[in-house]
């Protein structure tokens, strides 16, 4: 009798498992995300967000994206340290070649040491973060869009190149 209670609780217990196994399995067909729009938009004084076409620099911006992504990271290229030689103007390189970064928001930079996006914030119209371009000129803004982790075998990342911004 113990027997057969035993071996009903064993094949109760497989059914419970394996129905927790299929449950998960539809989270393996996961799709690339896709960018949908990206705004910028500065806050006036009454603290309400305004649509703009032109950048500055020195002025606050809000980019905004709008995705199906899970996680978003916004590359706006404002920013490019590399590193110097001691007592010297030529670059810093690694031993494969790539040059040593201080800091970078550039997507070029992509893999290498100090070279980071900005993380942004899940808001009511999509991915946010705010950023300061510190000098004038033309730079590359890239949107990395992941669905399901970070560098797991599921991964799936869609890079948006979003254009050139003009920083007056």
């Amino acid at each position: 009798m113990k027997n057969i209670v035993f071996g009903v609780l064993k094949v109760m217990l497989a059914m419970v498992v394996s129905f927790g196994f299929t449950s998960c399995l539809k989270e393996d067909n996961v799709s690339k995300p896709t960018v949908n729009n990206i705004q910028m938009f500065m806050t006036d004084v009454n603290g309400n967000d305004s649509l703009i076409t032109e950048v500055f620099s020195g002025s606050k911006i809000k980019f905004v994206v709008t995705t199906d992504a899970d996680m978003v990271s916004v590359w706006p290229g404002g920013i490019r340290n590399v590193m110097k030689k001691k007592n010297s103007t030529q670059d810093s390189i690694d031993m494969f070649g790539h040059p040593v970064l201080e800091a970078s928001d550039s997507y070029d930079d992509y893999g290498l040491v100090k070279a980071r996006g900005l993380n942004t914030s899940l808001g009511d119209t999509g991915w946010y973060v705010f950023y300061t371009y510190p000098n004038a000129g033309d730079f590359d803004l890239t949107i990395l869009a992941t669905n399901h982790g970070y560098d797991g075998p599921e991964l799936k990342r869609t890079v948006y190149d979003a254009g050139t911004i003009k920083v007056k």
